[in-house]
């Protein structure tokens, strides 16, 4: 059987060691039949991409002729090769590989030895065929400008009359981890005039103006750091969008079968409501035709977890997709305080989509403008295209549980960072056990409320309904029993918060819960006679809501009640 490819990025191993390969080659057909020489790809982190640069080096690479065969003959390209096959040095760029640690200097040194080691390993992959001197590589080695080294590598190239092929994987890593490690001020040093990285940039774009570089392929996450460093991709064409290419990363559901059959038969069946609801529904396509693309890492991962443990993993979500916080930390919280970017985090993961225009290319400062934050999301992979409007506006919404979970924790993150918060998580994860187990409800909702008025006491924190509700779902959903749903339409009503049996544990979780929360002003609790009055009204409203909502319900529904005010909890129950 062959291997899971879980983590391997590189072609030549997928090929040559009995890895599972999904054929991609035939999007090197396409890309080269639409005439673009300088390509432009973006697409969320672990999606492929840098498998996808490697194919693209092996097939181009003019050393690699003897192996195309080896490589190659048992795929689409390889049944039909283009004239360009093996025609080209590769020059390969990773931005991933430099280190972000120490001054600007010190980035500056770090970034010059990836751009001079990459330059180093192409003269001596292609020395014998070019008969390149020694001395080039120390040439390009004393100088001190990223910028200046490739100068000089291109003028060598030039004496020779040789064209190559430039691929740029990751190319906003570098950029972006500086901006989050370090500051805006060091991350502008670098991007904006003057800066190495724009100057780096902007040598490039000379070279492509030229015709000097004769292919040229970079990939990455957002535009945010190529409309900094070239004031957008004005390269060439930007193809990441371009219906044709909607699944050259990721698989779509045809290429899923084929890989779950292999591994699992006759378990496609059952397993699809699962793999679709965790990892489905991206869309990266404008006319809509191909809008559903799997994360294929998180696949992998699936399987792979699947194979080891001979069941479905309890965990569902890859480790290493937890990393994207950091690049919404800053922002969401300014100034220690939550901003309006925070606003639309939570609108998103509460209501399940927003409404924005999809801007292609955006600056870092331009971050606070929420139709550029929200497109920033899109990049990222956390919402998806889920149609477009005749005036060409987005509903973006979230593609599947996975992500849903991740913004969850973000939300969560975000609280705890500008609030201030002390919250047990390990607490909360064994009370949603009694919750599911034997309906032991009230010292969950207990525990959260109470932190959400600490908080509104010690920090400052606006209350509001919504305040509440987004405090009591983000918590809710660490919980890996039940689905959180909020606004879930049940009987012609809208419940506010319902926890319903992930589908893989009906058969553990006895209970489920629909809650409903009422607000009441500071003005209709004046006196002890105001209160009770109010309550009791909020409660027969939220009783009846509550009986309506939970009609025919197939599990041992509790309804529980929250009546809560700006200073303090006025009412936690449930109805018997």
């Amino acid at each position: 059987m062959k291997k899971i490819p879980y983590g391997i990025s590189s072609f030549e191993t997928i090929k040559t060691e009995n890895y599972y390969f999904v054929d991609k080659t035939k999007y090197i057909e396409k890309m080269e039949n639409m005439g673009g020489r300088y390509l432009f790809f973006l697409r969320p982190r672990r999606f492929g991409k840098s498998l996808l640069i490697s194919m693209l080096e092996h097939y181009y690479d003019i050393n690699g002729a003897d192996q195309f065969e080896r490589l190659f003959g048992d795929t689409y390209i390889g049944q039909n090769p283009t004239s360009l096959r093996n025609s080209y040095p590769v020059l390969r760029f990773n931005f991933s590989m430099v280190k972000t640690q120490g001054t600007i200097e010190q980035l500056k040194q770090g970034f010059c030895l990836n751009i001079w080691a990459e330059m180093d390993v192409f003269i001596s992959k292609y020395k014998s065929r070019y008969n390149f001197d020694d001395e080039i590589s120390k040439k390009i080695e004393s100088k001190v400008d990223p910028g200046d080294m490739l100068l000089v590598f291109h003028n060598e190239m030039k004496k020779k009359h040789i064209s190559f092929y430039m691929i740029i994987d990751e190319y906003d890593n570098f950029a972006n981890n500086v901006l989050i490690e370090h500051s805006e001020e060091i991350y502008e040093k670098i991007t904006h005039a003057g800066g190495f990285l724009r100057n780096f940039f902007t040598l490039i774009k000379g070279l492509t103006d030229n015709r000097e570089i004769d292919r040229l392929f970079i990939s990455g996450v957002s535009p945010l750091v190529m409309a900094d460093v070239t004031s957008g991709f004005n390269i060439g064409d930007n193809i990441s969008l371009w219906p044709d290419f909607a699944s050259m990363v990721g698989f779509n559901r045809e290429e899923l079968k084929e890989l779950i059959d292999y591994y699992l038969p006759d378990q496609y069946e059952p397993l699809f409501p699962i793999l679709s609801e965790w990892y489905d529904n991206y869309c990266f396509d404008e006319n809509l035709i191909e809008n559903h693309i799997f994360n294929s890492i998180s696949i992998l991962y699936f399987l792979k977890e699947n194979l080891a443990l001979k069941r479905i993993p309890l965990n569902l979500i890859d480790e290493n997709l937890r990393t994207d916080y950091g690049k919404l930390r800053y922002l969401i919280i300014q100034g220690e305080k939550l901003n309006g970017n925070f606003n639309i985090l939570k609108e998103i993961v509460e209501t399940n989509q927003t409404i924005s225009i999809l801007v292609r290319s955006f600056a870092q400062n331009e971050l606070i403008d929420e139709e550029k934050f929200v497109s920033l999301l899109f990049y990222l992979g956390l919402i998806t295209i889920k149609d477009i409007s005749p005036t060409n506006d987005y509903t973006f919404t979230i593609p599947n549980k996975l992500i849903r979970r991740l913004l969850w924790e973000y939300v969560q993150k975000a609280m705890v960072d500008a609030l201030a918060l002390k919250i047990s998580n390990n607490f909360l994860k064994q009370s949603f056990e009694k919750m599911a187990r034997t309906g032991e409800w009230k010292p969950v909702f207990q525990y959260i409320i109470d932190k959400f008025y600490e908080a509104v006491s010690i920090r400052d924190f606006t209350f509001h309904e919504e305040g509440l509700k987004t405090f009591l779902l983000a918590w809710l959903n660490l919980t890996n029993l039940y689905d959180v749903v909020s606004e879930k339409e049940k009987n012609k009503g809208y419940a506010d918060i319902c926890l319903e049996p992930d589908r893989r544990f009906t058969e553990y979780v006895k209970y489920d819960y629909i809650i409903e929360l009422k607000y009441v002003r500071a003005e209709e609790i004046e006196t002890q006679v105001k209160e009770d009055v109010t309550v009791k009204l909020a409660v027969k409203t939220a009783s009846s809501q509550l009986h309506q909502y939970a009609a025919n319900n197939k599990y041992q529904t509790i309804k529980i009640i929250i009546v809560a005010s700006a200073k303090k909890l006025l009412l936690l129950d449930a109805l018997i």
